[in-house]
């Protein structure tokens, strides 16, 4: 039944591009190139019932130390409690030299079939703007801070907030 739902999830996603006809091949993925840039991989497990999504952010790691440091710092403040990850997280490959960020979707009864279609968006987005920051830190630049829109005006990003004001959208409750 989840793996039916995953698919109805993809043929809505799939109408939602004006790509009539994506499905999951043989290992049960998915893969879209997106504007030529780089890669959306879709594959279920059905193991778990979860749609994974997952993209590179990078091919080839920094050799110089220096910068290698300050990519996996950057990549691991971004990765806390997935805030700007969509949620997801970031993984390492580091033979294969290949910088992953993921998400999961639960695929379980009960999730309509327009769950891929709300959230593909915001992730694609998301993994755009961390491959903007990945290739300026390989490249020695300061990498611009992270701003995401947040549906129903979520919380402002720390260095848009005044010191001691609410973060808004769900922030904290000071008591």
């Amino acid at each position: 039944m989840s793996f039916e739902n995953a698919k109805a999830n993809l043929k809505e996603f799939s109408k939602e591009l004006n790509l009539e006809g994506l499905g999951f091949d043989e290992n049960n993925t998915c893969i879209l190139g997106i504007d030529n840039t780089f890669s959306l991989h879709l594959t279920y497990e059905p193991n778990s019932d979860r749609l994974y999504l997952y993209s590179p952010l990078l091919d080839g790691l920094p050799k110089d130390d220096k910068i290698l440091l300050k990519l996996y710092q950057r990549l691991l403040e971004g990765s806390m409690l997935g805030g700007q990850m969509a949620g997801g997280g970031v993984g390492l490959a580091i033979k294969e030299e290949l910088i992953l960020l993921h998400c999961v979707l639960d695929m379980g009864l009960g999730v309509d079939t327009s769950a891929l279609r709300r959230f593909a968006p915001l992730f694609v987005e998301t993994i755009e703007k961390w491959r903007k920051i990945v290739v300026d830190i390989n490249e020695g630049k300061e990498p611009e801070p992270f701003t995401l829109p947040i549906p129903g005006g979520g919380p402002k990003p720390p260095e848009m907030q005044k010191p001691g004001e609410p973060t808004g959208g769900g922030g904290y409750v000071k008591v």
